[in-house]
């Protein structure tokens, strides 16, 4: 249950915020007109990720990299646009204030048709920003469900249970935060929430650039030797095993905002007509206070999950090392007689240079590729793949109470399928079994040294 819970709120916590900040700020600068605009950049969002979750689950038309390397571009195109606009609107904004004796002219700052412009492309730039942070991020979310069952005799069980709850409780919570931001920051002024709705906008912009230049590093579009190529590996790493930092700062900041709204909450200073409206104003603060209350919790909480929790889940199990065997130039040799306790074995084949896989990739050796071998129950046959899943990667299986599992989602796999293609099985390899050996080929692990979207350790 807390993997699922941990995923959806990892995944969509800082989009919750996001969401909520720019409507809050298009509410307080547009009203009505722009929180429509942002409802339904959102709701589209939703829908193409509910069509992105389909193809990525049942086609392989989907190249997740371009696909984010699109969104990033995009994204940050965008942030640049709009920073340039509100830079251009506080600009002529201080001009018109100058014309004006030091009046603002109402919502545009000014009557002219170029500051009109200005704040429409603001609303709608955020509105893509909103809608691209959700396409981004919804599709795997959606998809989990998919995984719940994966390699289970009974789809309905007590572990498909769990995971469907923890899954439901992370959207639930993230929804929470969301609907808190947006009420809660009804009691801030436009200018207090656009500088947050900026900082937490251009903090996820950051964070997508950094994941940006990661990927041109990777497909070699930053040379290597470069001064870009020395500025940008080392930053780009450091981003990328510190995210949670930049998601505590987007927290705090949302609770420092939520805080504000609880401290103006308390004074009694609003100025009444009478009694009645006395009674109203302090029960609207009073509902601040409360949705404010409920945002800071519910962060607290959400930043526990994906840090503390996730440390103690991700602890994990003991993983056993791997054993010896034979090693010959052909491939790798395991003795019968070594695997036929019904245990989970693990074995390590060192890659070696030169070899051109079928994808056109040539091996750098020098690569540990993990096997796992294990004795099928009430059967003479042999369950053997790689250490690693097409879904989870390199990150590997144990065992636990006599059954293999997965050390990333949990997933318990049928050792009956194991040597069969589909879901979160070992990759499959081809192997034989002769003369009291399984001979796994050289070339079928050297097909391996490189999986997509992971590594071997």
């Amino acid at each position: 249950m807390e993997t699922y819970l941990i995923y959806v709120i990892e995944d969509l916590v800082v989009t919750a915020v996001l969401g909520g900040a720019v409507y809050a700020y298009a509410r307080s600068r547009w009203a009505a007109f722009g929180t429509r605009v942002v409802v339904i950049a959102a709701i589209a969002a939703a829908v193409c990720s509910a069509i992105m979750a389909f193809a990525k689950q049942n086609t392989s038309l989907i190249a997740t990299g371009d696909w984010n390397l699109g969104i990033f571009i995009a994204s940050f195109a965008v942030f640049l646009l709009v920073l340039g606009c509100l830079i251009a609107v506080a600009v002529m904004g201080r001009k018109g204030k100058a014309n004006v004796g030091g009046e603002t002219a109402g919502i545009a700052l000014s009557e002219t048709g170029t500051v009109r412009v200005l704040h429409l492309v603001v609303l709608f730039g955020l509105a893509v920003i909103v809608f691209l942070r959700i396409f981004y991020t919804l599709p795997d979310v959606i998809n989990y469900p998919a995984n719940f069952g994966i390699s289970t005799e009974n789809l309905i069980s007590t572990d498909f249970a769990y995971r469907i709850i923890g899954w439901i409780i992370g959207l639930f919570v993230v929804g929470l935060v969301c609907v808190s931001v947006t009420k809660a920051f009804k009691a801030l002024d436009a200018r207090n929430i656009g500088i947050a709705t900026a900082v937490i906008v251009g903090i996820i912009v950051f964070v997508q650039s950094m994941s940006l230049f990661q990927i041109m590093l990777a497909r070699r579009i930053i040379v290597r030797g470069t001064l870009l190529y020395s500025i940008m590996f080392p930053l780009t790493s450091w981003v990328s095993n510190h995210t949670a930092v930049f998601t505590l700062g987007i927290i705090v900041i949302t609770i420092l905002l939520a805080a504000i709204v609880i401290a103006l909450s308390l004074r009694d200073d609003e100025p009444y007509a009478n009694p009645a409206e006395h009674r109203r104003n302090k029960a609207r603060w009073r509902n601040k206070r409360r949705w404010s209350i409920c945002l800071i919790v519910c962060l607290v909480f959400s930043f526990g999950i994906i840090t503390v929790v996730k440390d103690y889940v991700n602890r994990g199990p003991e993983i056993v090392e791997s054993e010896e065997c034979e090693i010959r130039d052909d491939g790798m040799y395991i003795a019968l007689d070594q695997v036929d306790d019904g245990h989970l074995h693990r074995f390590t084949y060192e890659t070696t240079a030169g070899y051109t896989t079928s994808s056109g990739y040539e091996t750098q050796g020098g690569v540990g590729v993990r096997v796992i071998v294990i004795k099928k129950p009430n059967s003479n046959a042999y369950g053997v793949g790689l250490d690693a899943c097409d879904i989870c990667g390199t990150t590997g299986y144990y065992e636990r109470d006599g059954q293999v599992v997965c050390s990333k989602c949990d997933v318990v796999m049928n050792i009956n399928t194991i040597g069969f293609k589909g879901g979160c099985n070992p990759i499959v390899i081809d192997y034989k079994i002769d003369d009291g050996y399984i001979f796994i080929p050289s070339e079928a692990l050297l097909e391996y040294e490189k999986i997509p979207g992971s590594s071997w350790d």
